[in-house]
């Protein structure tokens, strides 16, 4: 089936469009860096044209390379360049014909070469990374109600389908689930067997940059709950409770301490494997190793000049055994001559290893930035060095 070829401008692409007989251009940095090329710092271009208008937009806007190749257009056409006026730099960067950009925690995925379909197929981890997780929400509402339960076998499927067998006080129970990606951030797992032949179990599972959400409910044994673990530098708040016909029958409030310090290194919590999917270069400051397979490492990092402060804060999914890594942040820079502060980057990557050759990073809905217009929906293969 053909496609409609036509394509509704967005009110910002229509407004781009107009530029033409252009009267000033003024290429700065918004945030006060030492020079444009700078390693930080967010590009702006303002532009006045026509009758009085004026657009202006900074690298971090998603029309930010629309803007710019329409007023290298209309500049290189038009027939006296020298009665717009410009400073010395900004004329030196439109002679160029290229606007600079500044370097950011993703500068080398913008530069790689990106592919429109994936190589490995993130279903394929879904079972190997919620199996964990079933195991232990379903032995602690057994343990809940009194019965103890041993895992004695497991098999992952393929597309997040996967089954259990489970010793249940004198006999064994044989149960089968399948996870299902929602969307980037929740999924859902469902569960047969549950209790008993035909009982349902059905678990929602939502990440966020800094907490993980769980919440089940089984129709057929009138049983729902919900955990979350919320993760900060010092410490893991973890919060439980379980509805039994409608009545809570459990409740439990935790809190653990980050063991994690600066003397420790990232091969103390993570398999060489594992490590190639984390963020490069960057030490986490708090790890929190939960028991079901997950664990969260936690990056909040400030760096400085005499110009600018640059604060990157990025929370990791680690899940080691599906060799798999959910990667969601961002980076704030503030300038300190004006004390304007300005969202860098914001950025949800999911990586993917086959353990022998190649990392996928697949990069998820972000903002209506520099990411969203580059990254989001891309793909780039990296091979394992």
């Amino acid at each position: 089936m053909i496609k409609s070829v036509f394509r509704q401008m967005s009110p910002e692409e229509m407004n781009i469009e107009g530029i033409a007989d252009i009267k000033m251009i003024h290429i700065y940095d918004l945030t006060g860096a030492a020079r444009p090329d700078g390693k930080y710092g967010v590009t702006a271009v303002l532009v006045s044209f026509g009758d009085n208008k004026q657009l202006n937009y900074t690298e971090n806007d998603f029309c930010f390379s629309i803007f710019v190749n329409k007023i290298i257009e209309v500049y290189n056409t038009c027939s006296d360049k020298e009665l717009i006026t410009m400073d010395e730099t900004t004329r030196q960067i439109m002679e160029a014909g290229e606007v600079p950009r500044h370097d950011s925690i993703l500068s080398r995925y913008y530069e790689a070469e990106k592919l429109k379909d994936p190589v490995l197929v993130n279903a394929s981890t879904l079972s190997k990374r919620f199996c964990p997780l079933i195991e232990y929400l379903i032995a602690g509402l057994y343990k809940t109600m009194g019965t103890n339960v041993d895992i004695i076998d497991r098999k992952y499927g393929w597309r997040g389908s996967g089954r259990l067998i489970l010793h249940v006080g004198d006999s064994n129970r044989t149960i089968f689930f399948k996870a299902f990606e929602i969307n980037d951030s929740t999924f859902s797992i469902s569960i047969n067997g549950f209790l008993t032949d035909n009982g349902d179990l059905l678990i929602n599972v939502n990440l966020y940059e800094d907490s993980i959400s769980i919440m089940y409910r089984s129709e057929s044994a009138t049983i729902e709950g919900s955990c979350s673990f919320k993760f900060e530098e010092k410490s893991l708040r973890e919060i439980q409770q379980i509805k039994k016909d409608g009545e809570q029958i459990f409740y439990d409030v935790n809190s653990y301490e980050n063991t994690f310090t600066s003397e420790n290194e990232v091969e103390d919590v993570v398999s060489v494997i594992s490590k190639r999917l984390i963020p490069e270069g960057m030490k986490p400051c708090a790890v929190y190793r939960l028991p079901f397979g997950l664990t969260y490492l936690l990056y909040d990092i400030n760096e400085s000049s005499e110009e600018v402060e640059v604060e990157t804060f990025c929370g990791v999914f680690l899940w080691q055994e599906a060799s798999c890594a959910d990667i969601r942040g961002w980076s704030v820079i503030k300038s300190l001559q004006s004390g304007l502060a300005l969202k860098n980057e914001a950025f949800r990557i999911l990586n993917i290893s086959d353990n022998r050759e190649f990392i996928q990073s697949t990069f998820l809905s972000g903002t209506g930035s520099r990411y969203k217009e580059e990254l989001e929906g891309k793909i780039v293969l990296n091979s394992i060095k």
